[in-house]
C-alpha cells in the first residue's frame, strides 16, 4: 500500500508527492512536519512578499538580488496561476512599445504613472526576461500585433523560470498561506497574520495580492480589504478588459463570427455640446468576436471598461461604435451607388466587398432591405446602411464580470503611494505593486509590463528599506 504526502520541492518551489516507502518515509514525515510548522507558527523574514503572481515573483527576485532574506506567502498551492492562463496559455509577456496616454488607464494623475514607468525601460525589462543570468526566457516578436511571446509559446515556462530564478536567489515559498491582516509592530516591524493562525514578521512587506478577476483562481480582493483597514482609500473597483453583453445586429445570432479589421470607439455622448459627436476613445486593436451573449475580441476588450464603469456606477453609458471593415463611409457609398451590382441583392454585394455573409445578411435585415436588389436601393435605405456599416452602435446591455475579466480596474490611488519606491504613504515599510494599484493596460502584454515594472520597484525599495532600518539600529547601538 502506498500513501502520498504533500511537500515543498526545494528545486521548483511547488508541492509534489512522493511514495512513503522504506527509509524515505521518515525523511518525508520530517520535512512535511517542518513545512507545516513554517506556516502555522511564527516565523521572521527581512522581506515578505504576499502573492506569487507576476508582480509578486518579480518583487521577490529583486529584493533577494539586493541580499535581502525573502519569503513569499501564496494562498494557493502553486505560484503564478494567472500567469499560466495568460495569452491563451501562450503568455504575451511584453508589448514592443508603449504610449502611457493610450495604452494604460488610471483614475489617478498621469504624472504619478509616468514616475513609476520612468524607473525601468521596456528594453531593460525585456533583457531581464531573456538573459540567462536573470530569468532566461527566449522571446520572439509577433510584428503584426507588436507583442513578445516566449519562443516555446508556453506560459508554464514563464511561470517555472520565474520561480526557479527566485529560488536561485534564496527566496523561500510558503504555500496555502492566506493573508488575514497586516499590522505594525515596533520597532520598524510589520506582522502578517494568516487565516490559519500563523504569523510572519518582516522588516518590509510587499503586497502583490492581485485584484478580483478570475475568481476561480483564488482571487478574492483580500489585499484591498487589508489595505482599507490600514487607512487606504480605493477608487471603486470594476471588471476591466471583460466581454460585453448585448444584441447582435438585426437581433440575429452571430456567435462564433470573427472580424479582423474593425475600427471601434467608445463615445461619451454626455460630454458632447450641441451637434458635436462626443468625446471618444478609439480601440488600438482591430479584432472582434461575436459571442453567444454579446461581443469580445481585442477591440471590444480595449474599450469595455468605459461601458463597465458607467454600468457599475449608474452613469450615462457611452456608445460603442464599430466600422465593421475599417473602410470609410465614402468607400461604402461608392459601393452602394455603383452599377456593378446589377440585379444582385444588397447582402450579396456587401459580402462581395469583404463583409462576412452572416453579418451582411444581419445588417440588411436591420435596414429592412433583405430582398432588395442593389439597383432598387432607395436613398434613405442607402443612408441607413452606410451608418450601419461604418458607425454601428452596439446594443450593449451588460458585461461578463470578473469571471472573464482580464484585470481589475480601480484600486489604491497612486496619490497614496510614493511612486519613486511604491511604498505606501499610509504605512511605513509596506510596498504595493501590480493589480492592487489603480492601473491597468490594454490587451497586448501591457499588464505584464506593469507587473514586472511595479514589482521590481517595490522589491528593490523593500530591500533598501530593510538595509536602512538595519543601519539605523546599528547607529543607535
Amino acid at each position: 500500500m502506498h500513501m502520498s504526502h504533500p511537500l515543498i520541492d526545494t528545486r521548483t518551489g511547488y508541492r509534489v508527492s512522493f511514495d512513503t516507502n522504506l527509509a524515505r518515509s521518515r525523511r518525508i514525515h520530517r520535512l512535511q512536519a517542518r513545512a507545516a510548522r513554517d506556516v502555522s507558527q511564527q516565523i521572521a523574514s527581512e522581506v515578505v512578499v504576499v502573492g506569487a503572481g507576476a508582480a509578486g515573483l518579480t518583487a521577490a527576485y529583486f529584493a533577494a538580488s539586493q541580499g535581502a532574506q525573502v519569503t513569499v506567502l501564496e494562498k494557493n498551492r502553486e505560484a503564478g496561476k494567472k500567469v499560466l492562463i495568460s495569452g491563451g496559455t501562450r503568455c504575451n509577456v511584453l508589448p514592443t512599445h508603449t504610449d502611457l496616454n493610450k495604452d494604460y488607464f488610471t483614475e489617478s494623475k498621469l504624472g504619478a504613472l509616468r514616475a513609476v514607468f520612468a524607473s525601468w525601460s521596456l528594453g531593460d525589462c525585456r533583457h531581464w526576461l531573456e538573459s540567462p543570468e536573470h530569468i532566461g526566457i527566449p522571446l520572439t516578436v509577433e510584428e503584426a500585433d507588436s507583442k513578445y511571446f516566449p519562443i516555446s509559446n508556453s506560459a508554464k515556462e514563464v511561470r517555472d523560470k520565474l520561480v526557479r530564478a527566485c529560488l536561485r536567489k534564496g527566496v523561500k515559498f510558503r504555500y496555502d498561506a492566506n493573508l488575514k491582516y497586516i499590522q505594525h509592530q515596533e520597532p520598524a516591524q510589520l506582522q502578517c497574520g494568516l487565516v490559519n493562525g500563523g504569523i510572519v514578521e518582516a522588516k518590509a512587506v510587499v503586497l502583490a495580492t492581485g485584484g478580483l478577476s478570475y475568481p476561480h483562481l483564488g482571487t478574492d480582493g483580500r489585499g484591498h480589504q487589508v489595505l482599507t483597514k490600514l487607512g487606504h482609500s480605493l477608487h471603486p473597483m470594476y471588471p476591466a478588459l471583460t466581454p460585453l453583453k448585448g444584441w447582435h445586429p438585426g437581433q440575429q445570432q452571430l456567435a462564433g463570427l470573427s472580424l479582423y479589421s474593425v475600427d471601434a470607439a467608445a463615445v461619451d455622448l454626455s460630454r458632447t455640446k450641441g451637434k458635436g459627436q462626443g468625446k471618444g476613445s478609439k480601440a488600438a486593436r482591430a479584432g472582434m468576436l461575436f459571442t453567444h451573449r454579446g461581443f469580445s475580441g481585442p477591440a471590444v476588450l480595449d474599450l469595455s471598461h468605459h461601458a463597465v464603469m458607467a454600468l457599475e456606477r449608474s452613469k450615462p453609458k457611452p456608445v460603442v461604435r464599430v466600422s465593421w471593415t475599417g473602410q470609410s463611409m465614402e468607400y461604402w457609398r461608392g459601393v452602394l451607388q455603383g452599377s456593378q451590382g446589377g440585379a444582385a441583392g444588397v447582402g450579396a454585394v456587401l459580402h462581395r466587398h469583404g463583409l462576412p455573409k452572416r453579418l451582411a445578411d444581419a445588417l440588411c435585415h436591420e435596414a429592412a432591405v433583405t430582398a432588395t436588389p442593389l439597383a432598387q436601393l432607395k436613398k434613405g435605405d442607402r443612408q441607413k446602411l452606410l451608418q450601419l456599416l461604418t458607425g454601428y452602435e452596439l446594443a450593449v446591455t451588460g458585461h461578463e464580470g470578473y469571471a472573464k475579466a482580464e484585470v481589475t480596474g480601480g484600486g489604491v490611488p497612486l496619490s497614496e503611494v510614493d511612486c519613486s519606491s511604491m511604498q505606501s504613504k499610509k504605512v511605513a515599510h509596506l510596498f504595493l505593486c501590480g493589480e492592487v494599484c489603480d492601473v491597468f493596460g490594454r490587451i497586448g502584454g501591457f499588464n505584464f509590463y506593469w507587473a514586472w515594472l511595479s514589482g521590481r520597484l517595490a522589491g528593490l525599495s523593500a530591500a533598501e528599506s530593510c538595509l536602512s532600518s538595519t543601519m539605523c539600529m546599528h547607529d543607535d547601538a
